[in-house]
């Protein structure tokens, strides 16, 4: 089933390969609107409800006082009325407009000064799925799930295995619902005469909390041979997904494989690959609000444990304290921005999760390198050796962020062996 679900995908890929065209791009900040369908209704949904801007509070306080006047008065001046209240609208008009470009002129100085000095303007995820598009995670996450319902009718039970892995943010929610549907299929499987287990009451509870909440399970009931059928039991209606006599049971051992095997699709961080001159590492790094991820509760807490590390660094302490209060400390970042300096002062720079490895950097080097054959040894600040590549770069001290230094092993030119591909270095940039 595994090979199944990769041939499905490989043929989409080309399919994509031949639809898109031009280079990766970041989305512009407009918001996405996706069209998929419902699958469930959820009650817990709801529209969101925006507060109202001054203006409109403005116009709906001058609405009510000229009902009020126009109770009070039996021979209102209509003509003087409806005067001041365009006269009313006009200025409220007026004022939202120089509010809307105010805004805007703050934000465009808000970006023009901020964005120069940052190392990396924000962390990106991509998907091979969608193309070249290299976006937010929310947006690449979104784009996921709609790329998923237009595939959605082409191989409904693969598709809707695959919403129901990656579109559900719960992992242990998802967990328990698969297993809830695979046990509801079994039940049939084991006892094809049964037909107590071909009918799911769909007002159970557990049917209500494990199943309707879970996106793409509908889908994957319908591909599997259910229907929905509205029954007749003690003079009551109910609602139930019937799995007909007429059908196999082959089609659920199918479906049971499949749903077992898929894998989630989820946005891919993207190393957001910078080449930089040798000025820039006399710079200081800054970096975006996405590597720290901290609340202000928590921000108040490191503020506390810096304060006290000041105060430890006056008591004795073993080595073996040291690092476990600089490992705590550093489970604070998510990401790690990693800048690797080469023989001749060029800098290439990465961003990567706090917690991939040494490994991780080198095959990010390696797919760089000119000369794939060289042997190397990455040296931390300070100049330690970082040799063991199991170990997560939070581990080994280098976030939020780290410049390493690139030595060859060999005796041989540095200069010669370690060198950028060309089509990396055309990427040579100022920060």
């Amino acid at each position: 089933m595994a090979e199944k679900i990769k041939n499905f995908f490989k043929k989409k890929k080309v399919d994509k390969e031949f639809k898109s065209a031009g280079p990766g791009h970041r989305l512009c900040e407009e918001p996405h609107v996706s069209s998929k369908p419902s699958y469930w209704t959820n009650p817990s949904s709801s529209n969101k409800r925006y507060e109202p801007t001054e203006g409109v509070k403005k116009a709906g306080e001058a609405a009510l006082a000229r009902i009020q006047q126009q109770q009070q008065t039996q021979n209102p001046n209509w003509s003087q009325a409806a005067i001041r209240a365009q006269a009313r609208k006009e200025i409220e008009l007026e004022l939202q407009v120089k509010e809307k470009e105010k805004h805007r002129q703050d934000d465009k100085v808000s970006y023009t000064t901020s964005a120069p000095v940052l190392a990396v303007s924000g962390v990106y995820f991509f998907c091979p799925l969608i193309g070249p598009v290299v976006s937010t995670y929310n947006e690449i996450e979104e784009k996921i799930k709609d790329y998923f319902y237009e595939q959605l009718y082409e191989d409904r039970t693969i598709v809707s295995s695959l919403i129901i892995k990656s579109c559900n943010k719960d992992r242990d929610k998802v967990k328990i619902g698969v297993d809830t549907i695979c046990k509801y299929f079994k039940n049939i499987i084991d006892n094809p005469e049964e037909e107590k287990y071909r009918k799911i009451k769909m007002s159970n509870k557990i049917f209500q909390e494990r199943i309707v909440t879970l996106e793409g399970s509908w889908d994957f009931f319908i591909s599997a041979g259910f229907q929905q059928e509205t029954l007749e039991k003690d003079d009551a209606k109910e609602d139930y997904l019937v799995f007909p006599k007429d059908n196999t049971t082959d089609t659920l051992e199918t479906a049971i494989d499949i749903l077992k095997s898929a894998e989630p699709v989820l946005p891919q961080l993207d190393r957001s690959i910078r080449v930089l001159m040798p000025s820039a590492s006399s710079i200081k790094i800054n970096l975006p609000d996405e590597f720290f991820g901290l609340s202000a509760e928590e921000l108040r807490k490191e503020q506390e444990e810096r304060t006290n590390r000041v105060e430890l660094l006056t008591q004795l302490r073993t080595k073996e304290m040291r690092e476990r209060d600089e490992k705590r400390h550093c489970r604070y970042y998510k990401y790690t921005l990693i800048r690797i300096r080469f023989p001749d002062g060029i800098l290439l720079q990465g961003t990567f999760y706090s917690h991939e490895t040494l490994k991780d950097i080198k095959e990010f080097l390696n797919e760089h390198l000119l000369n794939t054959n060289v042997t190397y040894t990455l040296l931390a600040p300070g100049g330690t050796k970082l040799t063991n590549e199991d170990e997560m770069l939070r581990d080994l001290q280098l976030s939020p962020a780290a410049v390493l230094n690139l030595h060859a092993d060999e005796q041989e030119s540095e200069d010669e062996k370690l060198l950028l591909k060309p089509e990396t270095k055309a990427l040579v940039c100022e920060i």
